[in-house]
């Protein structure tokens, strides 16, 4: 199996494809190729292609990272109403609209990785719409085809964990493209700026934002400071004690942002999930809401439906209204017991009728709650946190609900528990699959439940 990051600059594009058959993923290969124009073309991306077949003969190429370089993305801090990442997410880019220099349809946007204690602070990273999708359509149309957008503060990020996996806390400061700071603390973003590459020959202003940034934590004790890629002398003389983070063998400066990006695939925590979202990928998303409204709103119509039924037919046994019903009674038991032909005595056949209408139902298994009933008691039982369902089929005291749940394999189990205590001890609830996705970013996972001593085939 390989992951395959891409970066790209004004004047370069460059690929690193990761082999991860082993616990330590191998460098496969490193390429690069000039850029005709700035940020590259479709010929560009046609080069890198070849290139990289070149360098992996044999192995099909599988689905990319790409990150995006500071020049072409907007960084903006942000005090939110919410603490937490997924629903910051959400409300976070009308926040942005009409504070960029782009028009608000054309951004893209998502928040880079926040500290487990929230403040309500974040850093949104932005990139034009267009570009991005231009991008991404150049690279499918050479065969290599774009799984995921992200920027080059989560390179970062994914470049120095420490043992459990975390960035470690300090100021980072990387020169691999444009100049990056970036403060971590807690495995999140706590500031965040970004810089010319040509300030790192004169960094007077430069070492005034890293003065900032150490001045904002309020501690006594100076954050460490990290340096990555290969530093300007000016810079590195003006940092003497701060700590150069080493390059990993057979990747050179050029090459760490793209290296990066073939990581995220394999940590996934640490980015957080953080992707620039193409027009594809929020048409899927709104029509697997769509479909989600559509069988809710089914399910909510049955329901409605046997409700005015069940009030219908409760109101026709009311004495007051026996004489002026009982002939409409007769026609309608006619029509739906067509095979009665001798109406005689029709509360008596009814009430047989129900009867057997019953006993079918018991032995088909259809003697469950309403649909709509079982749709809400579902949704009730979802835990907090990155958890989604994508699918839910329902077949008579049968519901299989199927989703992915981020990283976190024991929100699944969460969930299955949630929904075993709300659909009480008649049911029975079962993870009948829980499993990574290929690209290691979620846990998918598909829960059953139905009633106690209901087992039929699956």
């Amino acid at each position: 199996m390989h992951t395959i990051g891409i970066s790209i600059t004004r004047d370069r594009i460059c690929a690193v494809a990761l082999e991860v058959t082993t616990a330590a993923p191998r460098i496969a290969a490193t390429v690069c190729v000039p850029c005709a124009e700035p940020f590259g073309t479709a010929g560009d991306a046609a080069s890198l292609s070849e290139a990289l077949r070149e360098a992996l003969p044999g192995v099909p190429l599988p689905g990319a990272v790409l990150t995006l370089p500071p020049p072409i993305t907007f960084l903006r801090p942000m005090t939110l109403p919410v603490t937490d990442r997924p629903r910051a997410r959400a409300i976070h880019l009308a926040e942005l609209e009409g504070s960029l220099p782009i028009e608000d349809e054309e951004i893209l946007s998502d928040l880079l990785p926040a500290p487990r204690e929230g403040t309500g602070l974040f850093f949104a990273v932005a990139a034009r719409r267009s570009f991005v999708e231009s991008t991404s359509e150049h690279f499918g149309a050479a065969g290599i085809r774009v799984d995921r957008v992200v920027t080059d503060p989560v390179a970062l990020l994914l470049l120095a964990p420490d043992a459990a996996g975390d960035p470690r806390d300090g100021i980072y400061l990387s020169t691999f493209n444009d100049i990056l700071l970036l403060r971590v603390s807690g495995g999140g973003v706590t500031a965040a700026r970004q810089f010319p590459q040509a300030m790192a020959d004169h960094p007077g202003e430069l070492l005034g934002a890293l003065r900032e940034t150490e001045a904002e934590t309020g501690g006594d004790a100076p954050l460490p400071v990290f340096l990555i890629g290969e530093t300007p002398a000016p810079l590195a003389d003006a940092l003497p004690d701060a700590e150069r983070v080493p390059l990993p063998e057979g990747i050179s400066s050029a090459h760490l942002a793209s290296y990066g990006a073939a990581l995220a695939p394999l940590r996934p925590d640490v980015g957080g999930g953080f992707s620039l979202r193409t027009s594809a990928e929020a048409a899927l998303e709104r029509e697997r809401d769509r479909r989600w409204k559509l069988a809710t709103g089914i399910a909510a119509g049955v329901a409605i439906v046997l409700a005015v039924g069940a009030f219908t037919f409760a109101s026709w046994t009311e004495g007051e209204k026996a004489a002026r019903t009982r002939a409409l009674v007769k026609k309608e038991f006619a029509v739906v017991a067509p095979e009665v032909r001798n109406v005689v005595q029709a509360g008596v056949q009814i009430r047989a009728k129900l009867d057997s209408l019953r006993r079918e139902q018991k032995e088909l298994g259809t003697d469950a709650p309403p649909p709509a009933d079982m749709l809400q008691l579902a949704s009730g039982a979802l835990p907090k946190g990155e958890i989604a369902v994508r699918e839910i089929s329902v077949e008579g005291g049968r519901m299989r609900i199927a989703g992915d749940a981020g990283s976190d394999a024991r929100l699944v189990e969460t969930y299955r528990a949630g929904l075993a205590s709300a659909f009480g001890a008649d049911f029975s609830a079962t993870v009948q699959e829980s499993g990574g996705s290929v690209k290691g970013t979620s846990v998918k996972f598909t829960i059953l439940v139905e009633k106690k001593g209901d087992r039929r085939a699956s």
